[in-house]
Order: C-alpha cells, then structure tokens, then sequence
C-alpha cells in the first residue's frame, strides 16, 4: 500500500488550486495517468517532481507526505519552505556556509555570542 496521507494531500492541492489531473500533468510534464497514481494509491514520485510539486502548492515536502500534521498553509510554513528550497540546491561548500551563518543568527536569538 503507497502512502494515503501523499494521496489526500495531493488530490486536496490539486483541487484546492482548481486543476485537474490533466492540468497538473501538464504542468508538471508527466502523464496524467501518473497524477492518478499519486492520488489512488498514494505512489510517491520521484524526487524532482516531488520538488516541483512542493514549489507550485507552495508546500514543504514533509507536508505532502504526512510528517508535517500543520494544513500547509501557514505563512511562516512557506518562508521555511522556501529557504528549504534554497538548501538542497546548495553544493556541500555553499551548505556549510549557510549552516554557519544561521548558527550565528541562532546564537545571537538564543542569547549567545
């Protein structure tokens, strides 16, 4: 059995941003047979669709496959997501980089250094 969370969430985005398979499909440049997976038996996709998937609902990852309980909406969620975005495209170098500089912000909210 595929993941029925993925499967809800997925067919609940798709709808609330008034598109059909078909559309989604086409924006994602897959096959709508495909879409209808996700939604029936909860396959999860590859990925960078899932990536893709993430940008146009304006969700993060851990939402749409069920180990965020929050609705997705909350606009605090979308500035997380965004920087989440920005990280994974971030080479090791770049990545080490940006842990150290919210380590500094951290340290500094958090009443360190």
């Amino acid at each position: 059995m595929g993941n029925t969370t993925f499967a809800e969430r997925i067919k609940a985005m798709r709808e609330k941003h008034n598109l059909t398979t078909t559309d989604l499909a086409k924006k994602l440049n897959i096959s709508k047979t495909r879409v209808s997976m996700w939604e029936t038996s909860g396959t999860v996709p590859r990925q960078d669709v899932l990536f893709k998937l993430c940008e146009l609902f304006d969700v993060s990852s851990d939402y749409l496959l069920g180990n965020d309980k929050t609705d997705g909406n909350n606009p605090r969620n979308a500035k997380i997501n965004s920087i989440q975005r920005l990280l994974v495209t971030l080479n090791e170098n770049e990545l080490d980089k940006a842990e150290n500089l919210l380590n500094i912000a951290f340290d500094k909210k958090l009443g360190g250094k």
